[in-house]
């Protein structure tokens, strides 16, 4: 796991992508369609890709690094025990814990499993680990906390969609200490208020509060009362009551 995850990490927060696996660039996500108007900071890299070798490509990509006043990862899954060792190797680093009430996220992994994972059996197995996990890593954030004051904030996904202002705010002037840029903000509400949404892996909903509060009307009420109960020390811990 360190080779997977802690080193590639540092890697890109100290703009050292030239030591990262060069797949990374070529293969996965890097492949998909969707990506091609994601990042105004990889168009050189991808015209770069079409003529020449990655690793020449990618020193595009480090100069524009270099050049960044933050750099941001969004990792899924990363287990909170890792995080120490990130934070205490790079003192400027900050940590962002976003976190979702879990049957709105056993409910929403319901809705685009495959149909042959979606049994109940599976569904409150899922409930049981995830809230497991989310747990374990909420008990290391808050010793983390204590060693690392004022660089890691707990962000829920619903006061994101219902108080985006308050929470932007709390990133920047309280996490990051920097004034919030005008444009971050639209941005973000008009993610949270498109005219259209982009589906079940797209980030642009027409109605953000809804999306996120949407799995109260369609999750089977025994798979509800099973993940509220199993999960009651999470909910009691994120103040989802």
């Amino acid at each position: 796991m360190q080779k997977t995850l802690v080193e590639p990490l540092q890697a890109i927060f100290s703009c050292n992508l030239s030591i990262m696996n060069q797949q990374m660039f070529v293969g996965g996500l890097m492949t998909d369609s969707w990506t091609k108007n994601m990042s105004f900071s990889m168009e050189s890299f991808r015209d770069c890709k079409r003529h020449d070798n990655v690793a020449r490509c990618v020193q595009p990509l480090i100069e524009k690094c270099r050049q960044s006043g933050i750099v941001a990862v969004k990792v899924i899954r990363l287990h909170m025990s890792y995080v120490g060792q990130l934070l205490s190797s790079d003192p400027d680093l900050r940590l962002i814990h976003v976190v979702r009430d879990p049957r709105g996220t056993v409910e929403s992994w319901r809705k685009v499993a495959d149909k042959g994972s979606t049994s109940m059996t599976n569904m409150r197995l899922y409930a049981k680990l995830i809230c497991q996990r989310m747990l374990t890593d909420c008990q290391i954030r808050r010793q983390l906390e204590l060693k690392y004051t004022r660089r890691i904030l707990l962000l829920r996904y619903e006061d994101l969609v219902t108080a985006t202002d308050t929470v932007l705010n709390d990133v920047y002037s309280g996490l990051l200490q920097l004034a919030l840029p005008s444009n971050v903000v639209d941005v973000i509400k008009k993610r949270l208020h498109a005219t259209a949404d982009n589906g079940a892996w797209g980030t642009l909903r027409t109605n953000g509060t809804a999306t996120a509060t949407n799995w109260r009307r369609t999750i089977n009420s025994e798979l509800l009362n099973y993940t509220t109960d199993t999960c009651r020390q999470l909910l009691a811990e994120l103040r989802y009551n």
